[in-house]
């Protein structure tokens, strides 16, 4: 019995379906790794928005934005900062973190106060204790400057005397004045600040009492433990 033949037009179509076969595939994987779309960036060139693919060294400065196909803006890019601009950008940012980190620590030091008095009374107590012993310091400070104030004019008398009388100011007398002057200089800083220091203790109550007051609004409990001077 003679052996059937292989059809040749039915090897041709199996061979034609399995390259169709094999293009859907690599167009099907081609689809899932083309790019979601081209974009284009643009600036602005003496008044006018100017696109393009590249972005030329004139424009290396400028501020730009990307668009897609369909002339939606995909993300902005601001004009980079000048050296002295940035220099001061810098400068506010450290201010800003300064003025951040006191404020916090304030914050911090003003809680942990109102949450450790029992009561309003408490707190008032330890302030006006802490007032008694700033103002008995301002007292200090005043009497200290008024003592260094007194040898500084007889150091200066004796020096006016000195030249009244036609005679040259000893060297060592112009020390003492410099040094006493110095010690002038000093006693009434300290007084200016423990002036600043007992006008603010008022504000610093005031403070303390709302701060304690929103504590136990918020439904805190202060310690029962002894309470430290503030």
């Amino acid at each position: 019995m003679e052996a059937r033949r292989p059809n040749p037009d039915l090897r041709r179509l199996a061979t034609v379906a399995s390259l169709a076969a094999a293009l859907g595939v690599a167009l099907s994987a081609q689809a899932q790794t083309k790019p979601a779309g081209k974009t284009v960036s643009c600036w602005t060139e003496h008044g006018q928005t100017v696109c393009g693919d590249a972005i030329p060294t004139s424009a290396a400065n400028s501020a730009r934005r990307e668009i897609n196909a369909s002339g939606v803006t995909v993300q902005t890019f601001p004009r980079p900062l000048t050296p002295s601009e940035q220099s001061a950008k810098d400068a506010a940012d450290k201010a800003e973190a300064a003025r951040a980190a006191v404020q916090a620590s304030q914050a911090r030091q003003q809680m942990a106060l109102a949450t450790t008095y029992p009561s309003e009374d408490a707190l008032r107590k330890a302030y006006d204790e802490r007032s008694q012993n700033v103002h008995a310091s301002l007292v200090a400070a005043q009497s200290s400057l008024a003592s260094h104030r007194l040898e500084l004019s007889r150091s200066l008398l004796r020096a006016a005397n000195s030249e009244l009388q036609g005679r040259p100011v000893a060297r060592s007398l112009n020390d003492t004045i410099a040094q006493q002057a110095s010690a002038v200089n000093t006693a009434y800083t300290d007084l200016q600040h423990k002036r600043d220091e007992y006008a603010a203790m008022d504000g610093e109550l005031q403070q303390a009492l709302q701060q304690y007051r929103d504590y136990k609004q918020n439904g805190g409990v202060a310690p029962a433990a002894a309470t430290p001077q503030p």
